[in-house]
């Protein structure tokens, strides 16, 4: 193994023997990622974690993507340490998705009513299932969702997951805490963890609801630097969606992506049993 933070793929080969087609998908931040085939499993992705990553941070992405109970979640498979010239890597194999990335997705066109209906639907049921263990996602984006062939949503990473049941990760000075910026709802910028809960989740769905209907996300364009996509999300309301849309579907936008808290749905199951009802209305599953 070459001597930098980056795994070689022919190292990466060899600790993996079950393995073909092993492809680098991504690298960035603590983490790359590759796609194989696995002689069981089919297709599958290997996410390493880079020497001196935090280890509980893994454990507890571990632990999210175990303990939430969805059917649009990638499956974990197995986990462990690989030993290397840098140091210990933490590696966890889980279920690929196939299918395009939401972001990918929007920037070739507009989602179609069903289409936004079923997005909201399928990231909702999600949300409720990790509300039901105390998990908050705290990076709901387009970047974080795959549409697969059969157009179901699934969401991805939980890598910044905060577990509500246990000591925050995430220092109380550190600035912007985590998630993404644009998509994050102000107490979460914050990083006031009292108030950081499934609202969290629901504002950075709302944000990407009026992203894949529109093509854009007001809190990031035109903006001048972070600061200033902190502000539009700290303290402005997205514009009201004109263009024709489901009935009550402008109204959910919204309602989610207020900049206070307590003026959004105040559980994922609220807002879920919200959305079931339009799809109801549009016979949307």
């Amino acid at each position: 193994m070459p001597n930098h933070s980056q795994v070689d793929p022919g190292w990466l080969v060899h600790q993996f023997p079950n393995l073909t087609d092993l492809q680098a998908l991504a690298a960035g931040g603590q983490k790359q990622v590759f796609t194989a085939t696995h002689a069981n499993d089919g297709e599958v992705v290997i996410k390493l974690m880079h020497p001196g990553t935090d280890p509980a941070r893994t454990e507890r992405e571990l632990e999210a993507a175990t303990k939430v109970q969805a059917p649009r979640m990638p499956r974990i498979f197995e986990h462990g340490q690989l030993t290397g010239d840098t140091g210990t890597i933490v590696w966890f194999r889980e279920q690929r998705i196939p299918g395009e990335v939401l972001s990918a997705r929007i920037r070739a066109g507009t989602l179609a009513h069903h289409e936004l209906l079923r997005l909201a639907l399928h990231v909702s049921e999600t949300l409720v299932a990790a509300e039901a263990v105390s998990i908050v996602h705290r990076d709901v984006k387009p970047a974080n969702i795959i549409v697969d062939p059969q157009s179901e949503f699934w969401l991805i990473d939980f890598g910044v997951a905060r577990h509500l049941d246990l000591e925050s990760l995430t220092a109380t000075v550190a600035p912007g805490g985590c998630g993404t910026i644009g998509y994050a709802p102000a107490e979460q910028c914050r990083n006031d963890k009292p108030d950081i809960d499934a609202r969290a989740d629901l504002f950075a769905l709302g944000v990407t609801l009026y992203e894949a209907a529109t093509g854009g996300n007001p809190h990031v364009e035109g903006a001048r630097d972070r600061f200033e996509i902190i502000r539009r999300a700290s303290t402005q309301q997205l514009p009201r969606l004109g263009r024709p849309l489901p009935d009550g579907f402008a109204d959910l936008v919204a309602t989610l992506a207020q900049p206070n808290p307590v003026h959004r749905c105040q559980t994922a199951r609220e807002a879920h049993e919200w959305i079931k009802e339009l799809c109801d209305l549009e016979g949307v599953q």
